[in-house]
């Protein structure tokens, strides 16, 4: 019995030893989980703070981020090229450029290439203020029309920031990241034209769109989703079944043509 007795504490023991081991992996891996999701960021005020990308605020300032880092590519790729703006928008960004020769979709396997090295030089980013004659000098020294006009319609009392990463330097309200080495996943999608601030009466600027992730599985399913969508948008549905047409007489206006009229 006393033999007995004895194997049932050791069994306990080790037991109680496994779950313990168990809790503590599982502690752990939060936790290392928890450490890779955080990402550290410098708020519009100039503090410090933590974002995840699963929040709505944490991937926009990821977004923002990124714009940056493709705008940094496209100045060490293209140094002629003057910037414009470059937010965040709905699962991705863009950033508006005046090139000087134009570029083209053909472009952007050099560009991701170039922001890809920009990622691993893990490059911090510092926030920085100027007066409103410091900052219109700055850019102006930088030739950077676009942001000097921004600069001379901000408010006389307007905090006027700056983010620099590396060798590039953006007028930016913030906040961002503050390192580029979470932007683990980039793809650009396309190219469109843009008015600068969307008048007519002003330069067409090339407008270049993308999105990003912190990992590649998640861009990945997002990529997949976007085909997806296409293969079920109802214009290119509607041509392949013969349901209708667009005319450049009706830009935007669906002929029907006979199966259509019949599921009229």
């Amino acid at each position: 019995m006393k033999a007995l007795s004895g194997g049932c504490a050791d069994c306990v023991l080790a037991r109680k030893a496994a779950q313990q081991t168990a809790f503590m992996c599982t502690r752990t891996s939060v936790i290392l989980e928890r450490r890779m999701r955080n990402m550290d960021v410098i708020l519009k005020d100039g503090s410090r703070g933590e974002q995840e990308f699963s929040d709505k605020d944490g991937a926009r300032t990821f977004r923002h981020t990124t714009s940056h880092i493709l705008a940094q590519a496209v100045k060490r790729l293209y140094p002629d090229t003057k910037l414009a703006i470059g937010p965040a928008i709905e699962d991705g960004f863009y950033y508006d450029f005046e090139f000087k020769e134009p570029i083209s979709s053909e472009d952007f396997s050099a560009i991701e290439k170039e922001m890809k090295k920009i990622v691993k030089e893990r490059l911090p980013l510092e926030r920085f203020t100027l007066s409103r004659d410091e900052a219109i000098a700055f850019m102006k020294e930088r030739n950077e029309d676009y942001k000097v006009e921004l600069i001379e319609d901000l408010p006389e009392d307007a905090v006027i920031s700056f983010y620099r990463q590396g060798e590039f330097v953006d007028l930016c309200a913030g906040p961002h990241l503050d390192n580029t080495k979470y932007v683990k996943a980039i793809k650009l999608t396309s190219l469109a034209g843009a008015y600068w601030r969307g008048s007519e009466q002003n330069k067409m600027l090339t407008r270049i769109y993308g999105t990003c992730f912190p990992d590649k599985e998640q861009l990945k399913e997002y990529l997949d989703r976007i085909e997806e969508a296409k293969k079920r948008d109802h214009r290119k549905l509607g041509k392949e079944l013969g349901i209708f047409t667009i005319m450049e007489e009706g830009p935007g206006f669906p002929f029907f043509l006979p199966k259509g009229m019949v599921l009229k």
